[in-house]
């Protein structure tokens, strides 16, 4: 957690992460949920079959919402880590598709992760 001493800046900059990317996986975990053409077809070529889609779905959907929650948000985030680590090895692995975005996606995930700690708080 941000302590009080923080710069606002900081606490500004932590929250507007933690609703761009809370954002981002409540659409992204829903669609997956929902069974979307694009994930159903995604996820019928990574080969693991659609219980991969639905788990992912609402481990998305779940950590989302902890980001909307400052004391939470850690382990929404790392939750989020996890699975962003997971989807990076699918795209480059198994699907060998470029995986940027989500590399880039997993780095503020992290930072998110970083900035509401448990321990800044101590």
């Amino acid at each position: 957690m941000i302590s009080a001493s923080s710069s606002k800046g900081w606490i500004i900059a932590a929250w507007v992460l933690q609703i761009l990317t809370g954002s981002l996986f409540l659409f992204a975990g829903a669609s997956k949920l929902f069974g979307g053409a694009e994930m159903v077809n995604f996820f019928a070529q990574v080969g693991f079959g659609q219980w991969l889609r639905y788990l992912l779905g609402v481990l998305e959907v779940g950590s989302a919402v902890l980001l909307f929650f400052p004391r939470q948000a850690f382990y929404g985030a790392v939750v989020l880590c996890v699975s962003l680590v997971g989807h990076i090895v699918i795209h480059a692995a198994v699907l060998h598709r470029p995986a940027a975005f989500l590399v880039l996606l997993l780095a503020v995930t992290f930072l998110i992760a970083y900035l509401r700690r448990p321990s800044a708080n101590a």
